[in-house]
């Protein structure tokens, strides 16, 4: 290359660079709204499904000159002129006189509305997209699509996809693609899936494969928008006539329950009553059957009985009459007796009066004795109050106690001592020195007047310390010396202690015994009162029966009179019970008859009352049916209730699916873009190649350096 040609290029380049930098960028405000546009999105994904960069293709109908976006990419490059494309603030600014600008932005950001797996398999066992290239076998891909949460706005719910990929028919065998719409293309088998907006895909391919290869898998994103009606009218009519139906069956239930309900009471109430009041009278009739018959039973033998019971009856009243004469001469004898009673419980009754009034003179009170035993036990507690307050005074007046105290309150004795013993030495030891430092002046001529003070001083706080331990020393034997005379006191006041127990246990022995011998003296005194006053009711007692023995003596002869007539009657009645016994047989007979007659009839009733009890069983299943068959068309009605709306609805719903409905369009890149007019994504993977084999007569690359590179980039460098 001459020097002229590379001149001429650094001066275009020159001019370039001068014209670039006279042309500043007009920054776009934050409140400026972007040019209308429309965005391609390209993902390149991995073999399994990663997104590895996303690029923007922005497409603008250039109106006035200018172009504003926004997005934050990593870089940007004008595709269309050479105008130079402005980005700050992720702000993108072009000024262009073209009609049509196409500009291409790497996103900073790799998350795309999908969330896209990719698995391999062969024979059974997983590889990655790498590993697999090459391998021969029964191979299984399965591609799983879901929404990226990560992602805003409403792609996935909006947007349908298109998934497609090709098998060379060579290579892969008896392929196995559910779902997928299978085109021939050359030798390549293409599968295409369609996914609508707001579902997710879950596919298998299953092949033979040898020396498997795949070409990149394509996923396109579109908004879907087909032109699709549906006359629903006679649908509607029949869903109409349907529900109408449901109506009339659950009607028709509800009254088949009715009926049956009307039955069962019939049936449980009627029937059922009559049968059991038949079944209860049968049972009863038996009942009393039975029970006459035992009382048939029971008044032969209560007849037999009597009839025993009378003959006795009549022996008895003859042994009666013999013992009333018997009787007569002994209450002659208990009269001529009954003057002597009376005089011995007269004088017994005068010995208990003198008993009570020598008893009465004796006064020995409880609460005597109870104040003799508190006296004493007070002087006892004394005496050990006494004892326990001269230990406790001897455990707390001692220097040791006095010391802990004093350390309580955050005073240490000994360390106090120690402290001014060291600090004496360390002022003596100043005193010396200070001593010496006069002499020292003195001999010079100077005044030592404000020395000599300070080591007066120090005497003084000197005599102050030793004061203070002096003081300390006073205490310690103060409180030894009291601590020995508390010991003394001590052992006095525990002798007198021992001493006094000994006396008071003493009294408690005394006052027992006087109160054993008091309370016996009252329990006596309290016995003889009450015998006194019982036995004057025991001698008005006795009064009284001897002047009723003198009573009975004198109408006895009425008993005598009664029981002549006593003997007659019985002889009466022991004829008429022998008439008795007689006839309970006859009617005996008669009520056996009768019992067997009932038992018969009730045998029949419970015949009758199994087979009402079988048919009111049956009626109530059939009741319980007709519930369940009512509850099922109630359920049936509720839940189809509004059922023609909601399938008007789901119609609409999934029409707008298919047809795009009211959606609106929003920018991928950035949420400032409010002008979009379509978005749409293409996908698509590395692919899974073999590596070639370089031959061996390559030529190898050559390196270029900086200055060839840059000529090389204006298709000026010369390889030869």
């Amino acid at each position: 290359m001459n020097c002229s040609k590379l001149k001429k290029i650094l001066a275009a380049l020159l001019a370039a660079a001068i014209a670039a930098t006279a042309v500043l960028p007009v920054f776009a405000s934050a409140s400026e709204a972007n040019s209308q546009k429309e965005e391609v999105v390209y993902v390149n994904l991995d073999n399994g499904g990663s997104a590895k960069e996303i690029n923007v293709v922005n497409i603008f109908n250039v109106e006035s000159g200018k172009v504003v976006d926004y997005g934050k990419y990593q870089n940007i490059r004008n595709m269309t002129t050479t105008d130079e494309a402005d980005y700050s603030g992720n702000t993108v600014t072009i000024h262009t006189s073209a009609e049509k600008l196409y500009y291409e932005g790497k996103l900073d950001s790799v998350v795309m509305p999908w969330d896209i797996k990719i698995q391999y398999y062969m024979d059974g066992k997983p590889y990655s997209g790498e590993e697999i290239a090459g391998m021969s076998g029964a191979m299984k891909m399965k591609l799983q699509i879901e929404k990226n949460e990560k992602c805003r706005g409403n792609f996935y719910e909006s947007y349908a996809l298109q998934a497609s990929l090709s098998l060379d028919t060579d290579k892969c065998k008896n392929i196995v693609a559910g779902d997928a719409t299978i085109a021939n293309v050359g030798s390549d088998k293409q599968l295409t899936y369609t996914i609508l907006p707001g579902k997710g895909a879950d596919i298998e391919i299953t092949a033979d494969v040898t020396d498997f290869e795949l070409g990149g898998i394509s996923i396109n994103g579109i908004p879907l928008n087909l032109n699709i009606e549906v006359d629903d009218d006679e649908l509607m009519d029949q869903v109409t006539e349907l529900l109408d139906a449901i109506g009339k069956l659950d009607d028709g239930a509800g009254e088949l329950q009715d009926g049956v309900s009307k039955l069962q009471d019939g049936a449980e109430t009627e029937l059922k009553d009559g049968v059991h009041d038949l079944t209860d009278g049968a049972s009863k009739l038996q009942d009393g059957a039975y029970a006459l018959k035992d009382g048939g039973n029971s008044l032969q033998s209560g007849a037999a009985e009597l009839q025993n019971g009378v003959n006795e009856l009549d022996e008895g009243i003859h042994s009666l009459n013999s013992g009333i004469g018997q009787m007569q001469e002994a209450l002659n004898a208990l009269n001529g007796q009954s003057q002597e009673l009376v005089n011995g419980s007269s004088s017994f009754r005068t010995a208990l009066g003198k008993l009570q009034e020598a008893l009465s003179g004796i006064s020995v009170t409880s609460e005597d004795l109870t104040a003799l035993t508190d006296a004493s036990s007070a002087i006892k507690s004394g005496i050990d109050d006494l004892v326990s307050g001269i230990t406790s005074l001897q455990d707390n007046i001692s220097f040791s106690a006095y010391k802990a105290a004093m350390l309580q309150n955050g005073l240490d004795i000994d360390g106090l001592r120690q402290k001014n013993e060291s600090a004496i030495g360390n002022l003596q030891g100043l005193i010396s020195s200070l001593s010496s430092q006069i002499e020292t002046l003195k001999n010079a001529g100077m005044d030592t007047g404000d020395l000599e003070a300070q080591l007066g001083s120090l005497s003084d706080i000197i005599a102050l310390l030793g004061a203070n331990n002096a003081s300390i020393g006073g205490t310690e034997s103060y409180l030894s010396a009291l601590n020995s005379n508390l010991s003394a006191l001590l052992q006095g006041a525990t002798a007198l202690q021992a001493n006094y127990g000994a006396f008071d246990s003493k009294i408690g022995e005394l006052v027992n015994k006087i109160g054993g011998l008091a309370y016996q003296m009252s329990e006596l005194s309290t016995v003889v009162n009450t015998l006194v006053t019982e036995y004057e009711k025991l001698d008005r007692g006795i009064r009284g029966y001897t002047d009723a023995v003198a009573k009975i003596v004198a109408s006895y002869s009425q008993i005598t009179d009664g029981a002549s007539k006593l003997v007659s009657g019985s002889g009466a009645l022991k004829n008429g019970s022998d008439s008795l016994y007689s006839g309970t047989g006859e009617l005996l007979s008669g009520i056996v008859e009768i019992y067997n007659g009932t038992g018969t009839l009730k045998d029949g009733t419970g015949t009758l009352d199994e087979g009402v009890a079988e048919l009111i069983s049956g009626i109530a299943q059939l009741y319980d049916g007709a519930g369940k068959l009512k509850d099922g068309t109630s359920e049936m009605r509720e839940e189809t209730d509004g059922m023609d709306s909601e399938i008007t609805d789901k119609i609409d719903e999934l029409l707008e699916t298919v047809t795009g409905g009211d959606l609106e369009v929003v920018s991928f890149v950035s949420d400032k873009n409010t002008n979009i007019d379509k978005v749409q994504f293409v996908i698509k993977t590395d692919g899974i190649h073999t590596e070639e084999i370089e031959e061996d007569n390559a030529v190898e690359a050559k390196t270029l350096n900086m200055w060839q590179k840059f000529l090389n980039l204006f298709g000026l460098y010369d390889k030869e």
